[in-house]
């Protein structure tokens, strides 16, 4: 029954070369490489060509991209038992573990921001995104993870047992996780306190559980943040790499006018989060150059339960789906938040814990850290069945693509 909820995604290999774009016969071509071989999502990389085929330099490329982008999946994937991240998850409370560089960057990188956005990111709700069904034994259709038993035969009509949702909450103190650095090695020590035994009735212990690790979101950005790195390296002025649709490195476009900064900015669509509502692909339409642009919303993983929309991104404050508890019986609250200017990693962390705010704590948090940023999410009144776009961006860097959406600026 596990298989019948979430989004399923199919994984292939493949690198097949695409023609992104065209332009006159006088000016280079757009093109590029996609793969599904990682993170279980689309990979797109796209670049200015002075020929109508890819050039050795760029093969090259790509094999680097590629080739970094298995590194980083096979550090933090938990669908990969020898990862990093796996054999944290895999360790009894109070052992220290070895990872490597890798983990230890995005795992430092993800307890920061954990501090910054006081708790509202934070990476320990592995359990709970498990508990949901949003895991890869859920959305990896080849998957073979036995089931567990805290299943239901039902997730649209079912809810866990609380004391399942109360304990992998007070298992998610993310601040108690130990990264040391010893002669050369990386180190996360799980907390000690970290254990969840739970008993039958006559006081035998029947399961035990740990701290579990998920650095999705912002595995994906440290990804995007590296091939950045690599594509600057290679002196790449022009394209963008899209790992997703959900965390983007954008250049410049050649194509385009300089604006007042001197860059050639490209115009990426923002995904509409209710399609079912509005039908445009994208909802919004923002201007974008040398910067990466970081989405999350509750339309990549979801399922319906009665009035709401349970999706991936957990509140680790109540244990439930951002704007799924059941003092929410409306589905009120942020459905899709963007921000560019920070790096990738930082983006798509903080896109979750904007969401997990809602929106008041969103605004105010925006006001103290991201004033400088640009920043866009879409709020939706579950009472009046209304969706307003706040945004900090002019007018004339974000066009709004939909009617019925009021737009709020901030």
């Amino acid at each position: 029954m596990k298989k019948s909820i979430g989004k399923t995604i199919v994984s292939a290999i493949c690198a097949l070369p695409v023609l992104f774009g065209t332009a006159c016969a006088d000016e280079p071509t757009l093109l590029g490489y996609t793969s599904f071989a990682y993170f279980n999502t689309q990979a797109t990389w796209a670049f200015l060509s002075e020929e109508e085929e890819a050039s050795q330099a760029n093969v090259d490329l790509w094999g680097s991209i590629c080739e970094r982008l298995s590194q980083i999946e096979e550090s933090l994937s938990t669908g990969n038992e020898e990862s990093s991240i796996s054999r944290f998850n895999a360790a009894n409370a109070g052992d220290k573990v070895e990872i490597d560089f890798t983990a230890y960057t995005v795992l430092s990188e993800a307890k920061r921001i954990y501090e910054k956005t006081d708790g509202a990111y934070n990476p320990a709700v592995g359990l709970l995104v498990d508990l949901w069904g949003f895991t890869p034994r859920f959305t990896d259709p080849f998957s073979d993870a036995p089931d567990m038993p805290y299943d239901r035969d039902n997730y649209t009509t079912t809810l866990p047992a609380q004391d399942y949702i109360d304990n992998f909450r007070a298992l998610s103190d993310f601040s108690s996780v130990l990264l040391e650095e010893e002669g050369g090695k990386y180190y996360a020590t799980k907390p000690s306190s970290a254990v969840w035994e739970r008993t039958d009735e006559e006081g035998n212990v029947v399961e035990t559980y740990t701290m579990q690790v998920n650095l999705g979101g912002i595995g994906k950005g440290y990804a995007v943040d590296e091939v950045h790195a690599i594509m600057r390296e290679a002196g790449q002025q022009y394209g963008y790499f899209n790992l997703g649709g959900s965390s983007i490195s954008v250049l410049q476009n050649y194509f385009s006018e300089e604006n007042e900064k001197g860059l050639r900015p490209q115009s990426v669509g923002m995904n509409n989060p209710r399609k079912d509502v509005f039908s445009a692909p994208t909802y919004a339409s923002v201007l974008v150059a040398d910067s990466c642009l970081s989405t999350s919303g509750d339309n990549e993983l979801y399922y319906p339960f009665g009035e709401q929309r349970f999706c991936h991104i957990i509140n680790p404050h109540t244990g439930y789906p951002v704007n799924g508890d059941p003092q929410n019986p409306t589905g009120s609250g942020i459905i899709t938040a963007s921000v560019s200017g920070l790096s990738a990693s930082e983006g798509d962390a903080t896109t979750t814990a904007l969401m997990v705010m809602g929106k008041e704590g969103a605004l105010a948090y925006i006001e103290e850290y991201l004033s400088d940023k640009g920043v866009t999410f879409v709020y939706y009144d579950g009472v009046e069945k209304t969706y307003t776009v706040y945004t900090n961006l002019s007018e004339n860097i974000l066009t709004l693509n939909v009617e019925g959406m009021a737009r709020v600026q901030i």
